[in-house]
């Protein structure tokens, strides 16, 4: 398993339990969780719980924690393949970041074998359309009321990028 990915200004690694706060302050940001499948963390539990799934998946994922300079920034990877995710602390979003991670990701998906990942956004996540079209993904359909989060229904984009 590649532990590690290097970019010009990044490291995708692989996660540790010491990433819990740092991403907790990340989950725990409604900005952040915007568009995520489920509400912002109220409880490090929750995150830790979640950060432990990353350390010991219970499938095939390929998971990375984004750090800059060594500071945790964000999370960039298949909990399970071929679905791909990706979340930016807010504070780093508009800087190029997440191309560079998405762009070290699908290089490493193609030199690992990968023929295709599909990819889930809402619609109104107009920044994460623009970054999955950048990289070669295409829509493949639209769905209505997919994600059930907090109470309130939201809609699906699904993508997909083959090699």
């Amino acid at each position: 398993m590649v532990e590690a990915l290097t970019t010009e200004r990044l490291v995708l690694r692989r996660a540790r339990i010491e990433d819990v706060g740092p991403m907790h302050r990340i989950m725990s940001d409604p900005t952040a969780m915007r568009y995520w499948s489920t509400l912002p963390h109220e409880s490090v539990k929750t995150t830790a719980d979640w950060v432990r799934s990353m350390i010991d998946p219970p499938h095939e994922s390929d998971d990375f924690i984004v750090t800059l300079d060594g500071e945790v920034i964000g999370k960039m990877g298949a909990w399970q393949l071929p679905d791909f995710g990706y979340l930016l602390d807010p504070a780093q979003w508009g800087r190029g970041y997440a191309n560079e991670a998405l762009g070290a990701f699908l290089a490493h998906r193609r030199r690992m074998g990968s023929t295709f990942l599909t990819a889930d956004t809402d619609p109104r996540n107009t920044a994460s359309i623009r970054l999955l079209q950048r990289h070669g993904f295409t829509e493949t359909g639209r769905a209505e009321k997919t994600w059930l989060i907090g109470g309130q229904w939201f809609d699906s984009i699904y993508w997909r990028r083959d090699f």
